[in-house]
């Protein structure tokens, strides 16, 4: 098997990883107020059915060194998710200053990177996505919560697209090692 043959599955799972945000981030556009709680009614339950989980692994499993913190764990994330999943607008709320941190940190991290592989022909895509997600957090703090109900579902739409950009022309354009 050739070096391109072995790369071809990756740069295969990048460009499809792309287009998927690409779409989702268009979807999120086209409906923000809707995306925003769906994603939190989602997340609430990833957390509702975790906790639920960890809870039994502790009162029915086999490892018993650390079950009271293991108990904890489970009742913090079933609180949170039922919180996020019954309590839907508030959590938006919560939601939104946590994405402006990710928004942040990600574009503080993405810029660095980019500078970092400035022989890559997608560096400047890297660049412009972690130039954009830094302002979007700065947006998002600046507005936030009185704009929680639809800042979620648009910005976030905003990033994807900008980070399907990136992994699309890093699918297409990128080198052996970024494969």
């Amino acid at each position: 098997m050739t070096d391109t043959q072995a790369q071809a599955p990756a740069r295969g799972w990048l460009i499809f990883g792309g287009v998927l945000s690409l779409v989702v981030g268009i979807l999120a556009i086209g409906a923000p107020f809707v995306f925003s709680y769906l994603v939190t009614q989602l997340i609430g339950a990833f957390l509702l059915v975790g906790g639920v989980i960890g809870l039994f692994l502790t009162f029915f499993g086999k490892h018993r060194h650390h079950r009271f913190l293991s108990a904890l764990s489970g009742l913090v994330r079933i609180a949170a998710g039922a919180s996020l999943f019954f309590l839907t607008v508030p959590g938006i709320a919560a939601l939104t200053i946590i994405l402006a941190a990710v928004f942040l940190s990600e574009g503080v991290v993405c810029i660095i990177t980019s500078l970092r592989m400035r022989e890559n022909p997608a560096w400047m895509w890297i660049l412009l996505n972690g130039i954009v997600a830094f302002i979007l957090g700065i947006m998002i703090f600046n507005r936030w919560p009185a704009d929680s109900a639809w800042i979620v579902g648009l910005l976030f739409g905003i990033q994807s697209i900008f980070g399907g950009a990136s992994l699309l022309t890093l699918g297409i354009f990128g080198s052996k090692e970024t494969a």
